[in-house]
């Protein structure tokens, strides 16, 4: 049964990290919003459309080809901020209906921490820099996620084999 294990919450908040060394280690395809899904879709977003409707041009399209992965019976790491809780249930749905477990990670990463980590970018352009009006608006936007979505809740400073064996045993349906 195909996996898909999504990753949750702010930028810099170390999603695309963690993806990466989950990736490596499960021997699972990471599918990325900003690196493969947006650049690539956003062109055909029709003109004059709201970020809102941009966003959710781009999620829609996202969702048909994790599904397309999924039909296929490849698992799958979806690295993206799903900062609210409609998009990430939109998501888990696409997984019910191609049979896959459905594992949710949250990087619960304090805001001090995404500070540090947005100024030491500054200086080195080691990924894309997030606008400081985009950064407040997502915060205003997230909405983390609660205990009935089962998320797997991992903080800077994290485990990666605990981490590893936590996801291992929820896509394994424990």
């Amino acid at each position: 049964m195909p996996g898909l294990i999504a990753m949750c919450g702010l930028s810099f908040a170390g999603k695309s990290v963690l993806a990466q060394a989950l990736s490596r280690e499960l021997r699972i395809r990471v599918l990325s919003y900003d690196a493969e899904l947006y650049p690539v879709h956003s062109r055909a977003v029709p003109a004059g459309s709201s970020v809102t409707a941009q966003n959710d041009f781009v999620q829609g399209i996202a969702r048909k080809e994790i599904g397309a992965i999924l039909a296929g019976g490849e698992s799958l790491i979806y690295d993206d901020l799903l900062l609210g809780r409609e998009e990430r249930r939109k998501l888990a749905a696409v997984a019910k209906a191609h049979w896959a477990t459905f594992v949710l990670v949250y990087l619960d990463t304090p805001l001090p921490v995404i500070d540090e980590r947005r100024e030491a970018n500054s200086g080195t352009r080691t990924r894309i820099s997030v606008p400081e009006g985009k950064m407040r608006l997502d915060i205003s936007l997230l909405e983390p996620p609660d205990d009935s979505e089962r998320p797997i809740r991992v903080r800077p400073g994290y485990i990666l084999p605990e981490v590893l064996a936590e996801v291992s045993e929820r896509l394994a349906g424990r």
